[in-house]
């Protein structure tokens, strides 16, 4: 290993002696770019879509190669997003520079297509639509002075607010997951804020510039990233869910564009200028920032993973390329309980700049903790297996995965696995997650027999809400989502009774509070 990582230094030390940028920005399709036309498959990411004058191109290979699918858009002049179904390939929706503008749908890969929102009006350089990361039949789009709602995929739509604040021409529109909060940067004015779902709007931050796009953390929660074109140029962040926001050093006069974080891990942050011909990426949540030149103007930032990154240009869509972004291939990566311990193994075909792996574990399939490091074995094109025993787990489902590490730091995260723990030794409830919360959340409880078990929701008068469960389960730890969309915001005691097919019964309280 230390051989190996020799040679690895000696060829970073190399780069930086001759003057080699080890990052390349390489043009995939040529294209006209404009607004946010890229997308792809959250559980297929081979799958990639770019949009460009009326045609869509695909690529199965991550961006590698491209060919156009289905038919033109009807009507389009420039294709400015691209939002698609990730539970149902080849259904996506379009928003599109047209006269009037419009929004389409296609069900057959652009085959056909239908027009669900007519006579709009966008702004010319704008990012028009936005899936809720939370909820992703719910879309966002906004037309002049009217802010718009879809919760089926943009087949309807309906007005949620009208009329409000200076926004004019909205540049782009973001949503915090797990929350009501709403951000949109404007052209000419600044950033606003919603708090309940678009309903009614702050203005947080001004500038006489546009704010041309707006990038959310999804693992960094309250981080959000914004561009400023004009009025001093520069880069903007927040902390604080879009309340306050600081500009970041080094970008002022800069007059940026397009910005996204990593969604496997928000201190990977990529932005571009319109016209400098340079982009910009940090690994550790804009400390620092290293500087990669790309041609034409940029327009959007789209970050698969730590080895997948695109940008929209003005000459079409581009990928970026490393010596550094040498992939660790990963052939198997199985789990099975053994006498209460979970084995992980997993397989590598080949590996090059592979520091090691990160085993991480999760009771939610959502957030992951490390729980250890197993070292890789640097450069080798040989196959190697590699095993992990979590011992004594804890009853019921959990989840593990692995996160493979570089020697540079970058990081590559693979998916998760299921394992069903021991079966419990006694009933239990669990608080339930996330709490507070908006609005629904997650109850778990454990069943040491097959049980009958009811659950239900009080308010503090103790007056019965809701009845969340009455039905049998099976011996072990089960996990319900309660949606409390038709309460109000307050605290609610939730109470659980097993009757097992023992003969013994259980009864049980917590407390849950809804913040609207």
């Amino acid at each position: 290993m230390i051989k190996n990582f020799t040679i690895l230094f000696s060829f970073l030390i190399s780069l930086t002696v001759l003057g080699q940028n080890p990052y390349q920005w390489q043009l995939k399709q040529s294209g006209s770019s404009l607004g946010g036309p890229v997308d792809y498959l959250q559980f297929n990411p081979f799958v990639v879509y770019y949009g460009s004058n009326s045609t869509i191109y695909k690529s199965t290979d991550m961006g590698e190669t491209f060919s156009q699918t289905g038919t033109n858009v009807p009507g389009a002049s420039e294709i400015k997003c691209i939002i698609l179904d990730d539970l149902t390939p080849g259904t996506f929706i379009v928003a599109i520079e047209s006269s009037p503008d419009k929004i389409l749908k296609t069900t057959d890969d652009g085959l056909t297509w239908t027009i669900t929102l007519n006579n709009a009006s966008f702004s010319y350089f704008g990012i028009p639509m936005t899936q809720d990361p939370s909820h992703p039949d719910t879309i966002y789009t906004m037309s002049g002075s009217s802010f718009y709602r879809s919760t089926d995929l943009g087949d309807t739509w309906s007005v949620i607010s009208s009329n409000f604040g200076p926004i004019s021409a909205p540049c782009d529109i973001e949503v915090f997951p797990d929350t009501s909060i709403i951000l949109i940067g404007d052209n000419g004015t600044g950033i606003f804020r919603s708090i309940d779902y678009g309903s009614t709007w702050a203005q947080e931050f001004s500038t006489s510039g546009e704010i041309p796009t707006v990038a959310v953390d999804f693992t960094n929660p309250g981080v959000a990233w914004a561009t400023k074109w004009s009025g001093g140029g520069g880069l903007l962040k927040s902390t604080d869910y879009g309340d306050t926001w600081t500009s970041q050093s080094g970008f002022n006069g800069i007059n940026m564009w397009g910005v996204h974080t990593q969604p496997s891990d928000g201190n990977v942050v990529i932005t571009g200028c319109y016209s400098c011909g340079n982009t910009w990426r940090t690994k550790n949540g804009g400390q620092t920032w290293y500087q990669i030149p790309i041609p034409s103007s940029n327009y959007q930032i789209s970050i698969i993973d730590s080895m997948n990154q695109f940008s929209a240009q003005g000459a079409g869509f581009y990928k970026l390329q490393s010596q550094w972004f040498i992939p660790v291939e990963l052939t198997s990566f199985t789990a099975s309980v053994v006498n209460n311990n979970a084995e992980l193994l997993w397989s590598t075909a080949t590996e090059l700049n592979n520091l090691g792996f990160d085993v991480e574990r999760s009771f939610d399939n959502d957030n992951f903790e490390i729980i250890a490091f197993v070292p890789g074995f640097g450069t080798t094109t040989e196959p190697k297996n590699y095993s992990f025993t979590v011992e004594n787990i804890t009853p019921g489902i959990q989840y593990y995965r692995i996160k493979q590490v570089d020697f540079d730091g970058t990081e590559t995260i693979y998916n998760s696995i299921e394992v069903d723990g021991p079966v419990p030794s006694e009933f239990a409830l669990h608080q339930n997650h996330p709490n507070p919360f908006n609005p629904s959340t997650l109850i778990s409880f454990s069943l040491p027999v097959d049980s009958d078990v009811k659950i239900k929701l009080y308010n503090m008068l103790g007056q019965t809400v809701a009845e969340i469960i009455n039905k049998d389960f099976q011996a072990g730890t089960h996990e319900l989502e309660f949606n409390a969309d038709n309460l109000s915001s307050g605290a609610y005691i939730y109470y659980i009774e097993a009757e097992g097919i023992n003969g013994k019964n259980f009864a049980s309280t917590k407390k849950m509070i809804l913040l609207k």
